[in-house]
């Protein structure tokens, strides 16, 4: 039997329902007024994607100042590029909550203006201030319209402006990969900008000449950049086996004290003096960083172009002992890569027009880093030219870390080497190779025993002006087999250089010299705060292809369907419960 509700039994009903939904409501205005105070944040992804390291909540959290940061990735821009301008939003806005107010930014679009006059100005200014910009080429109702972007940033402190590339590498098209290294890059390029900017540590870095080494134009790009990330000027020293050249003496000490902290011997080509090396080997005992970067052979480039051939014979620098002394040997020796660059070369001509085709040219490697280690990790594969291999040699108290390598399909011409043109139509059996994965670039670090040991005289060592030291303090070196790894290209028509890691076929920077350079150079000069954030890695979780093409009818009709299924479900749930609830009473 059906009972009816009395009146007094409905005005109660209604009171108590009345009374808890403004219960509810209440208690929703004071959990978002508490929560208006209190700043709270749980970073659920596996990879900590919106957790900063500690290196950038220090540095965010020491501020002196305040700065601004002007994004220029706004506007229309393609799927890619609004996922690199959402990650830097969504950083910027962790790193502005850590600078307590400090940082500020703003995202703008170059091409906002209608006015075609307005847009080039702005894209003028903004290149002088030395942004890159990328061409980006779309179909339109039959037609192909041209857009310039500028995927970069300003950042703004104490009146100095400094430039922030966010998009690593320009090609006309940004693709998945690209932009996940990009995103992978985001917090150390901002970082790294941050710190310049702020920082009061100044290195003393030189680059020696005097052998031949590479000139300041042809590491022009690299020198500029250490010296704008420093804020310090990058020397050039020339040795001439005097004794002051490196170190100097204080008066009271035991030994002699550097004049830098690091020194780049890029690519010499004629031998060091007995004197010159031993200044070499103290300035290390002492401490010392050096780069080295150093061809064991000499391709004869000059009889290359002449003749189409040539034969690559050493090059006898006097280095080899102090290699050998401190765990790695320079082997007298070519590598021809499977994964290599293009070369423009003169092929069968075309009427009477000369005919130029790209093909591989096996003596230039593309090395592609694979390991996790700070100096290589998430930078793009490098350019090398006539790189030999190196092989480590046993000394206890040096750790040997191998950062580079060639591919599995590597041939080696031992000395002399045969350096041919036509080499792209007569390729070696890579498949068939016994020296697969060669190294070229090794990190040594440690207390190094000097290459002078048991070669002084007592006489020598009790010479206080020489103040000869034996074992050296802890320190590091870094060597690669290929002095060409640092050169950019320079035009000396115009006196111009391009960046480090441009390539003349593609017209467009894609490989990652320039990074690993800098990388390297900050881990010598134990830079640890830009390296950890390096260490980062984001992982960016694409879509099948071939999937979302094949299913994409049936993802689409499930978007729209299951929201309607499940609420008609609870709605019908709801109509039968309440029926078996008013049934029983």
């Amino acid at each position: 039997m059906v009972t009816t509700a009395t009146p007094a039994q409905r005005n109660r009903n209604r009171s108590r329902d009345l009374v808890a939904l403004l219960l509810g409501i209440g208690i929703v205005v004071l959990l978002n007024v508490a929560a208006s105070f209190v700043s709270w944040r749980a970073d659920l992804t596996s990879e900590k994607r919106y957790t900063l390291t500690p290196a950038t909540e220090e540095l965010m959290g020491n501020l002196p100042d305040k700065m601004f940061l002007r994004v220029y990735l706004a506007g229309e821009l393609p799927a890619d590029l609004r996922h690199l301008s959402k990650s830097t939003r969504e950083l910027l806005d962790e790193m502005r909550v850590l600078s307590d107010g400090l940082l500020e930014y703003e995202f703008t679009d170059p091409s906002a203006s209608p006015d075609e006059k307005t847009r080039m100005e702005v894209y003028a200014d903004l290149t002088k201030q030395g942004l890159i910009y990328s061409s980006l080429h779309t179909e339109e109702k039959g037609g192909r319209s041209e857009r310039i972007i500028f995927p970069g940033a300003l950042l703004t402190y104490r009146g100095k402006t400094v430039p922030v590339q966010l998009l690593k590498t320009q090609y006309s098209v940004a693709d998945p990969e690209m932009v996940n290294r990009s995103i992978n890059n985001l917090e150390y390029e901002l970082a790294s900008v941050i710190n310049q900017v702020t920082s009061t540590f100044k290195p003393r870095i030189a680059f020696t000449e005097g052998h031949g080494e590479l000139d300041e134009l042809q590491v022009k790009d690299v020198q500029n950049a250490i010296a704008e990330q420093y804020n310090v000027q990058v020397s050039r020293v020339r040795i001439d086996s005097q004794l002051t050249s490196l170190s100097e003496r204080l008066e009271g000490a035991a030994y002699r004290s550097n004049k830098y902290d690091l020194l780049v011997v890029a690519k010499p080509d004629s031998a060091f003096t007995p004197k010159e090396l031993y200044l070499l080997d103290q300035f290390i005992m002492n401490g010392g960083k050096v780069f080295w970067l150093v061809d064991a052979m000499d391709p004869h480039l000059d009889s290359l172009r002449r003749n189409q051939f040539s034969l690559a014979t050493p090059l006898h620098l006097g280095l080899s002992d102090l290699f050998f002394a401190y765990g790695v040997r320079l082997n007298e020796d070519l590598l021809l890569d499977k994964s290599c660059a293009l070369i423009s070369i003169p092929t069968t001509p075309y009427g009477d027009q000369r005919q130029m085709e790209a093909l591989p040219f096996f003596y230039e490697p593309v090395i592609t880093p694979r390991t996790g280690h700070p100096i290589v990790k998430n930078i793009d594969p490098l350019h090398m030219r006539f790189v030999g291999s190196l092989d480590t040699v046993g000394t206890d108290s040096i750790e040997k870390t191998i950062l580079l390598t060639t591919s599995p399909y590597t041939w080696l011409l031992r000395n002399p080497a045969r350096v041919a043109l036509n080499r792209p139509d007569n390729p070696p059996p890579f498949e068939k190779t016994t020296t697969p994965s060669l190294p070229v670039a090794v990190l040594l670090e440690g207390p190094f025993t000097s290459a002078f040991k048991d070669r002084v005289t007592d006489a020598f060592k009790a010479n206080s002006g020489m103040q000869y030291r034996e074992h050296g303090r802890t320190t590091s070196m870094l060597v690669v087999s290929d002095g060409d790894v640092i050169a950019n290209r320079v035009d000396r028509a115009k006196g111009m250089y391009y960046m480090l890691g441009y390539d003349p076929t593609a017209r467009s920077k894609i490989f990652g010299n320039r990074e690993f350079i800098i990388n390297a150079v900050n881990y010598l000069l134990n830079d640890e705060s830009l390296i950890s954030i390096r260490n980062r890695s984001v992982a960016l979780r694409q879509l099948d292809p071939a999937r979302a093409v094949s299913e994409r009818n049936f993802w689409r009709s499930l978007n729209v369907a299951l929201p309607i299924v499940l609420s008609l479900a609870l709605a019908g749930g709801l109509h039968i419960l309440r029926r078996r609830r008013f049934a029983r009473a």
